[in-house]
């Protein structure tokens, strides 16, 4: 059922169902998504900082790398939408670094690997999307695609690889781009 709100103005057709306005896009929550998914979600920036900063470069480039991505995602607390809002509240980071963490050490030490490490954010980051897809609007996908790709961006450039005492070297790597541009495909293909 469709009823009208008569308020001073142009009058608007209000969905009773929702109490939705036409045209008013309610964005995706926290609360709308299972324990699980909220959990892909949340995660899934860290997964990708991780992947990215262990692509190659010196312990202190991936020391310099982390740093950046931790900082995107702290700053996500200043996005429009309100789920980017709730990944970067300082309870939900240090619950997602907790089970990362845990994560990683379940694994055996052959497969504490740049690859694994990637295989497990395109995993995570396939399981948030669906998520995604499944409960909110493309705008939300839009919004949070483009949020894991600006700190994947941003982890990749914090740090130049080969370098020298900062001389020479090249800002994103060859590994850091192809991994990135995996992630781009993924987050491309859940968009249609």
């Amino acid at each position: 059922m469709i009823r009208v709100d008569r308020s001073p103005g142009k009058p608007r057709r209000k969905h009773a169902a929702s109490g939705r306005r036409e045209g008013e896009i309610r964005m995706l929550t926290r609360e709308k998504l299972t324990v699980v998914q909220w959990r892909a979600v949340r995660n899934t920036p860290h997964h990708v900082i991780i992947a990215v900063s262990a692509s190659g470069g010196s312990p202190f480039d991936e020391m310099l790398e982390r740093s950046a991505g931790l900082q995107a995602i702290v700053d996500a607390m200043h996005s429009t939408h309100p789920l980017l809002q709730e990944i970067a509240d300082s309870v939900h980071i240090m619950r997602a670094q907790d089970e990362i963490r845990s994560w990683y050490y379940t694994l055996e030490d052959a497969q504490r690997h740049p690859a694994r490490l990637q295989d497990k954010a395109l995993e995570s980051m396939q399981h948030a999307l669906d998520a995604l897809k499944n409960h909110g609007s493309p705008e939300d996908l839009l919004h949070y695609g483009d949020f894991v790709m600006s700190t994947a961006t941003r982890v990749a450039r914090a740090a130049r690889e080969g370098d020298l005492f900062g001389v020479g070297g090249e800002l994103i790597s060859s590994a850091e781009r192809q991994f990135i541009e995996q992630l781009e495909g993924l987050a491309q293909t859940r968009r249609r």
